[in-house]
């Protein structure tokens, strides 16, 4: 009996010496848990900055095979672009319409030719109300299908105006908080995840995109300093310069630098509230693509080079600030109707194997030849 309670004591002995050891040191990836009670993503403030937890991440590709993630680590993008849209209807078929045309350009990376161009595509959605903040069967099936569906550890914005998809306007202050928090994890998420592409890139699922013209484009300018696109001037509303949302590229240095402002950093781990407005207000996160300008300035990047497209590279069609006809110089188009995109693929899905444009130095950065 004295053996049997000795050998009885040593086994409970070793059970609470794993136990302990379990608790203290390890540390279980839970996918489900990327996000607080506030549906804010679990990031520390105080980590080293620009890292997240891993659950974020391993949340943000939940929807994308392993396969998929091993591939994309073996090839080298030129530029990853971060497409931030919403799941609904509406936005499904605008994905869908890009998909179908513009993302069938040579040298971009999908699916079907196994992710071996030098652009990366990706969706990047959080959870919307619409459907219970959790992910429609929809989109789950939309992102088994194409692989190309990032999913941020993060509730959507409330919609709080009249603001239909393709129009212009306002989609109230909590959705454009949203947005701008979208932003940051977009630039955050992509600088780890694609530790070897030289630019960064954010753009709009309204817009058509001349793939070939832009990618040539962009092997003319630095690799290092690079913040590209239509160029906002400050007004007294938008007190910073700034790259319009429709398509902004930044170098990987610059990207690094918006991500790591502290400042920043702290406000995108908060969710929308009133009494919050005024912080968010500070860093116009209002408006992402006067966020992103702002941030770049107070952080005082001394080498960030402007490279600025005009009205007929980068333009509207029927709405908008920056008006201008389709032409054969035409690079970004936003606000179409989405009747057109078969229309514009047909009319400049031809041109790829184009000519670099023209650009001249100025005080101000570098400015592209607007001529068609």
């Amino acid at each position: 009996m004295a053996r049997l309670e000795k050998w009885f004591a040593s086994v409970v002995g070793i059970c609470v010496l794993m136990l302990l050891f379990a608790l203290f040191e390890v540390q279980p990836l839970d996918i489900g848990s990327g996000l607080d009670s506030e549906g804010a993503p679990h990031i520390n403030p105080r980590q080293p900055s620009g890292s997240v937890s891993c659950t974020s991440d391993a949340e943000a590709l939940r929807y994308v095979p392993r396969s998929v993630v091993e591939t994309w680590t073996e090839r080298e993008f030129f530029i990853v672009l971060g497409i931030p849209s919403v799941d609904i209807e509406a936005r499904r078929r605008r994905r869908n319409l890009q998909r179908s045309t513009c993302w069938r350009f040579p040298d971009v990376a999908t699916r079907a030719n196994e992710f071996s161009g030098a652009m990366l595509v990706l969706y990047v959605l959080a959870r919307h109300s619409s459907n219970g903040y959790n992910y429609s069967a929809a989109l789950q099936a939309e992102a088994a299908w194409w692989n190309d569906v990032i999913v941020l550890p993060m509730n959507e914005g409330r919609v709080t105006t009249n603001k239909t998809v393709g129009g212009s306007g306002f989609w109230g202050v909590e959705a454009e908080i949203g947005m701008s928090r979208k932003t940051y994890f977009w630039f955050d998420f992509a600088l780890r995840q694609f530790p070897t592409a030289p630019y960064v890139a954010m753009g709009d699922d309204g817009i058509f995109l001349c793939v070939p013209q832009f990618l040539v484009d962009l092997r003319t300018v630095p690799r290092r300093g690079i913040y590209w696109g239509l160029l906002e001037k400050c007004s007294p509303g938008e007190p910073v310069d700034y790259v319009n949302g429709r398509c902004m590229a930044l170098a990987r240095d610059v990207a690094r630098q918006f991500v790591v402002y502290e400042p920043l950093r702290r406000l995108v781990c908060l969710r929308y509230s009133a009494e919050r407005e005024s912080e968010f207000l500070s860093l116009s996160m209002n408006h992402e693509d006067v966020m992103v300008g702002r941030v770049l300035r107070e952080v005082r990047c001394e080498e960030l080079v402007y490279v600025k497209e005009g009205p007929y590279r980068f333009h509207d069609v029927h709405i908008g600030t920056h008006l201008a006809p389709v032409s054969h110089g035409s690079v970004v188009v936003h606000h179409l109707w989405e009747s057109e995109y078969e229309v514009l693929m047909r009319r400049l899905g031809n041109g790829t194997s184009p000519l670099p444009k023209r650009h001249r130095r100025t005080r101000e950065g570098l400015v592209f030849d607007c001529s068609g």
